[in-house]
């Protein structure tokens, strides 16, 4: 058994998704369902039932799950107690706005797993860095791009509103609907361009420059808008619905360009996420 496994578990149970926690551990899903079905193997248990909307933790996993949490602090804390200090390797990363801080949080841990002296510095993306986490829209000529994951664009809607009675969106019930703009987006341009060629007019109320500020206008009643799905996945005040005529799918990944990207630490961030 070893460290892997735990860590994968603990994020399928607390997602309750295989998906989900692969997502979150920045690997491909079979390998999330290849460990913990070995760790059930070697555990002579059953730790999940499986269904199409993801799993539900077996009474043996709710057993096994303080013990894992127990094993991950006590390994963290012999780490920690065997730790050489050593001088830092200094790494700048370039964060796009649009990306959930929840989700850059798990990444920066991941990173952080490879040593213990890495020091990051995050800044805007218009600043110059290392590596920059965008989507591979943002990709400039000459850079690398590793990808880490993709995601959906929804539809947000406050609590409330006629749209939240239905499943899913089509393109023309947006038709008069009140819209929030996010001019920062990096796919603003192309959600236009689908709406007008559906020949849909929603009645632009707001223009917002940044994440937060679509996500709190949503949330005050303003009106509804087109938002990446992890942007809003955690955020209880606004409620979210997939639109069936938009087929974007953003794919946010690692940009570096390796003529200048080959410092001591930015190699180990490499060899952690590929």
């Amino acid at each position: 058994m070893d460290m892997r496994a735990i860590r994968y578990f603990i994020a399928v149970y607390e997602e309750e998704s295989v998906s989900a926690a692969a997502k979150r551990c920045f690997v491909a899903q079979p390998s999330i369902s290849t460990t913990v079905s070995q760790l059930e193997e070697h555990l002579g248990i059953q730790l999940f039932l499986r269904h199409s909307k993801g799993v539900t933790p077996t009474p043996e996993a709710h057993l096994f799950y303080k013990s894992a949490n127990n094993l991950m602090g006590e390994f963290d804390a012999l780490k920690d107690l065997f730790r050489k200090v050593d001088d830092p390797l200094p790494v700048s990363l370039a964060i796009m706005p649009t990306i959930d801080a929840k989700r850059i949080g798990e990444l920066i841990k991941r990173i952080s797993t490879a040593t213990d002296r890495l020091l990051l510095h995050l800044v805007d993306l218009n600043e110059t860095a290392d590596a920059r986490i965008v989507s591979d829209h943002l990709r400039k000529k000459g850079e690398r791009f590793l990808p880490l994951w993709n995601e959906k664009y929804v539809l947000a809607l406050p609590h409330g509103h006629r749209l939240t009675l239905q499943s899913a969106i089509d393109l023309s019930d947006l038709h008069g609907v009140r819209l929030i703009e996010r001019c920062y987006c990096e796919l603003n341009d192309e959600v236009s361009s689908i709406i007008n060629k559906a020949h849909v007019k929603p009645l632009t109320v707001a223009r917002a420059m940044n994440e937060e500020w679509a996500v709190a206008m949503v949330s005050a009643g303003l009106g509804v808008a087109i938002v990446p799905e992890s942007s809003v996945n955690h955020i209880d005040s606004v409620v979210t619905k997939p639109i069936k005529d938009l087929k974007l799918l953003r794919k946010v990944g690692l940009a570096y360009d390796p003529a200048i990207s080959s410092s001591a630490g930015m190699q180990l961030i490499l060899k952690e996420l590929k």
